[in-house]
């Protein structure tokens, strides 16, 4: 009877579980398609969107969501930084390849072969490549072998980093270890170092063949087999491996896959004349019995697969369901709910198969097993510290370096989080626990001067998200104001003193020659041409725009309004107190009768206008011509603007020796990470928002890096160069009024 009612309660329980309406989480990856198709009928569950899979991880890990599928490399990250707090539930393989692994890297080597890796050393080195022809290999894969061979991630006493990029001492160390061999794809990020690094090194270039510019192999693959692809990267370093085995120490590191293909199909006469090297130093020689099982003998890598990982309080009942759902782990026929939930569960993957757990295990007991990530140990160039401004933003830069460890890209990241912008900028110059930060370009002129700082990369943005600086005066005093010599004297407002719009107007003022461009005290020269106005910061010292100036800059607090009476270190602020801070604000200064002109980036300026109680037709641009715009109104074309410029950067310091190594971490994080990635490892997007919230570590308007440069093809980059170009020619005397050379360049 106790047996009989106890199967009754299972019974019930069983039926509430499968009643569950379970909430699955799917990136943008997964079609709007899907999660209509999986609200049919009575359906068990219920799409969530969220910007990535990390987005997925933070929701489930606060209980918001329920389940989701996670890649290999998004498995790892979770055994590795979370591993007794998810539940993996399901694995899901393909159904050509049920294996224990996803794939196998291996090093094939002559079956002479003695004295472990370091009996590599002056060989040949063959590789598939590091193009992202295969997706599935991380860098941290790809380089596996350099680092147990050659040391690559690993640096000797004294080795000079200074001005060097990870890549640079990677290639170096790499090429003195292996006398030859063929390593193609990319080496860099940057196309300018990529190129330098195959003219330097070209030995790892050598063995690809005739007129392969190292993009590739070119080597004489011989006549076709049946069932053997020779455009196959990995088929191709094996045969770089057997043309190179005669009479020095050769390695061609693959999948275990294409080893069994090479061997068996192509040339199974000479399997026997090679060996897989262990990661113990000890070879195993390749036969037909080693050759038939589709693991390999020894693996330097072994790749978990994706998965299905659920929260915790649900997983039993997860897993319970899916087996009802998906008896055989394959995807139901029909367009059922059944169907649509295998899709947004298996990545997308029209081969998969889901092979369910006994039960449900923790990520680090599933991926242990097969790959365990090392903790993170001192490279040749030492951690890189973001600096971010606000809890959200350090837990964003957080994920991005556990994601970067996992794929092994250099150099780390260390977050270090600070309480705003000016402590971010100030802890940068003084080499002070952080490194770099992206940084809005209305604070670009205040990082050069009062910091020392310069940009490593702008940030690229959307036409319609750049900064648009434009001057506007009433169209009342079109009478007495037609172009910038009538402004001397009169009143200005600024969104913030040392903005942009400051800079736009001392730019504006040189060009047309009201300013004088020997005056390199821009606080000076703003605040001696107009009689007063209100530039919110002007009297703080995190705003100072003339170094060592003794210019008072408070002549340009005098027609500031604030919503209470102000204390003495409230006047003139650069916050809410200030009622004409910000774009908004200056809109509201230009309202008042008191003021004559406002220089403020007219994006939203429609909003601002009726906040004001403006309306557009009562102003008009003076633009960078020195002449009025035709008509009134605020649509200000481009030939019109003061500035047309990127509206944010990324700055260090402008004399700090590791400066090529953070530009090069930051092509790799926009190439991983950005929106040009395809297919992603880990699906983190660093210019999205994140966890819902905006702007943390780049605002979502950006789209990517572009180098600082006067010559970019990017107008708006190249308008911001060129925005700067006068104060990077002039340093500060004591009495700030010198024009001299250059400061050392940081391009």
């Amino acid at each position: 009877m106790v047996k009989a009612s106890y199967l009754f309660i299972v019974a019930i329980y069983l039926g509430l579980a499968s009643a569950q309406t379970f909430r699955v989480c799917v990136p943008p990856s997964v079609p709007k398609s899907v999660c209509e198709g999986l609200a049919k009928d009575n359906s068990n569950a219920v799409c969530q969107e969220a910007t990535s899979s990390l987005e997925c991880a933070l929701k489930m890990s606060t209980f918001q969501s329920d389940i989701s599928y996670f890649s290999p490399e998004e498995t790892i990250l979770f055994g590795f930084h979370q591993p007794n707090w998810f539940r993996v539930v399901a694995t899901v393989r393909d159904t050509a390849k049920l294996d224990p692994y996803s794939f196998e890297a291996v090093a094939v080597v002559p079956v002479g072969h003695t004295d472990g890796f370091e009996g590599l050393r002056g060989g040949v080195y063959c590789h598939p490549g590091f193009d992202q022809a295969d997706v599935k290999w991380s860098p941290r894969v790809r380089k596996t072998l350099e680092n147990l061979a050659a040391r690559t991630d690993h640096c000797e006493v004294n080795t000079d980093t200074t001005g060097k990029t990870s890549e640079e001492i990677e290639i170096d160390t790499l090429s003195q270890f292996f006398s030859a061999g063929c390593r193609p794809g990319t080496w860099s990020y940057s196309d300018a170092e990529d190129a330098d690094l195959k003219n330097r090194y070209s030995n790892l270039c050598s063995r690809c063949g005739p007129n392969s510019d190292c993009s590739r192999y070119t080597i004489d693959m011989g006549s076709s087999v049946s069932g053997v692809n020779n455009d196959i990267r990995h088929i191709q370093a094996l045969e770089c491996l057997r043309t190179n085995s005669q009479n020095t120490p050769a390695v061609a590191y693959v999948a275990w896959d294409y080893v069994r293909e090479y061997f068996t199909l192509r040339n199974p006469q000479q399997a026997s004349s090679f060996a897989v090297l262990c990661s113990n130093g000890l070879t195993v020689p390749l036969n037909a019995t080693n050759l038939a099982d589709s693991i390999s003998p020894c693996a330097l890598v072994r790749q978990p697969w994706a998965t299905i990982i659920a929260s915790p309080n649900v997983a039993s009942n997860v897993l319970n369901n899916m087996r009802t759902w998906w008896p055989n782990g394959s995807k139901p026929s029909g367009d059922t709910w059944q169907a649509n939930l295998f899709t947004a569960l298996t990545g997308g993957t029209s081969s998969a198969q889901v092979v369910f757990e006994n039960f449900p295990v923790f990520p680090i007991n599933y991926t242990r097993g097969i790959r365990v990530i090392p903790e993170r140990r001192e490279t040749c160039i030492t951690p890189r510290n973001w600096c971010t401004t606000s809890a959200d933003e350090l837990v964003k830069c957080f994920w991005v370096r556990q994601a970067s460890h996992i794929l092994g890209l250099q150099p780390p990241i260390t977050c270090v989080r600070k309480n705003n912008v000016f402590e971010c900028l100030n802890d940068i110059r003084n080499s002070n626990a952080a490194d770099f930060m992206s940084l809005d370009s209305n604070y670009g002129y205040l990082a050069r001067v009062l910091y020392g700082l310069g940009p490593v990369k702008l940030v690229q943005n959307a036409a319609a998200d750049t900064a648009k600086i434009a001057a506007f005066v009433k169209e009342s005093a079109i009478g007495t104001i037609s172009n910038f010599e009538q402004l001397r004297g009169k009143k200005a407002c600024f969104p913030e003193f040392g903005g942009l719009a400051n800079m736009a107007f001392v730019r504006t003022g040189q060009e047309v020659g009201v300013l004088s461009t020997a005056q390199c005290d821009y606080a000076r020269a703003i605040g001696e041409f107009f009689s007063g106005g209100c530039a919110p910061g002007a009297t703080d010292s995190s705003h100072a725009i003339g170094a060592n100036s003794t210019f008072d800059a408070s002549v340009l607090c005098s027609t500031c309004k604030y919503t209470t009476t102000p204390a003495s270190n409230q006047v003139c602020s650069f916050d809410d107190i200030n009622l004409y801070v910000g774009n908004k604000g200056a809109v509201a200064c230009l309202a008042d009768a008191e003021n004559d002109v406002a220089f403020l980036d007219i994006r939203d300026i429609s909003s601002n206008l009726a906040a004001a109680g403006l309306q557009a037709n009562q102003i008009r641009a003076l633009c960078r011509n020195n002449q009025l715009a035709a008509t009134a109104g605020i649509n200000v074309d481009n030939s019109c603007l003061l500035a047309h410029v990127v509206d944010a950067e990324v700055v260090t310091r402008r004399s700090d020796p590791m400066l090529t190594a953070v530009r090069g971490l930051l092509e790799k994080l926009d190439a991983f990470f950005g929106y040009t990635a395809a297919n992603q490892l880990i699906n983190l997007e660093i210019f999205s928002p994140f966890n819902t919230k905006s702007d943390l570590l780049f605002k979502d308007s950006a789209i990517g890096f572009t180098d600082p440069s006067p010559v970019s093809a990017h107008e708006p980059a190249k308008n911001y160069m060129e925005l700067f170009d006068h104060l990077d020619k002039c340093t500060y005397s004591a009495s700030g009024a010198t024009a001299v050379s250059s400061p050392k360049s940081l391009i």
